[in-house]
């Protein structure tokens, strides 16, 4: 079965601005439906839509791999930040599009959200912690924005190998395709 692939660094479709969608059609359901399936294949906690080639303001959050989190994704579409909080927090980040490269990344450790659901309901959340991170960075890849745009030059200098090995192909993104099914390994200790 192949998904979707996950679009690497260094492809410009990155750094758009994504497009508010007017209407959840059927194209924007498939997507969603397509998304979910590798978001969890590549066993990711979050992913935007210009991750997979669609310039859309969509991205989902798969709460179950998050600590304390939900057993669900949800995809929040046009979602924006309404308030931030004063108190900030360096946590490391990653990215399905920069595999292998993570940087410690300051950002509220509050936020006040709104975002659509697929039902076309508009809602507002309170997120504090993780769950606030997850919705700021992906939301940042709705605004054209990379985590390490986040940090500083000098440490972005030290990643310079790890992403000119993403862009030149030696390293790569989830490509779209899963792993063969693994063969039950038997027991040979309980063998008679």
């Amino acid at each position: 079965m192949a998904l979707r692939k996950i679009i690497p660094y260094g492809d410009s479709l990155l750094r758009r601005q994504s497009q508010k969608i007017e209407t959840v059609d059927d194209d924007i359901l498939t997507l969603i439906a397509d998304m979910k399936e590798v978001v969890k294949a590549a066993e990711g906690v979050g992913l935007a839509a210009p991750q997979v080639g669609v310039s859309k303001m969509l991205f989902l959050i798969d709460w179950a791999n998050l600590e304390d989190g939900d057993e669900e994704i949800i995809a929040y579409i046009n979602p924006r930040i309404i308030e931030r909080g004063d108190i900030t927090v360096e946590t490391a980040e990653g990215c399905l599009s920069l595999p292998e490269v993570w940087a410690d990344v300051q950002r509220p450790d509050e936020i006040k959200v709104e975002y659509q659901t697929v039902d076309g309901v508009l809602h507002e959340k309170d997120l504090i912690g993780m769950p606030a991170r997850v919705f700021q960075h992906e939301l940042d890849h709705l605004l054209g924005i990379l985590f390490i745009d986040r940090i500083s030059s000098s440490e972005r200098a030290e990643l310079k190998e790890d992403l000119q090995a993403i862009m030149s192909g030696k390293v790569k993104p989830f490509d779209g395709t899963l792993p063969p099914k693994k063969a039950k390994i038997q027991d040979t200790e309980n063998t008679d």
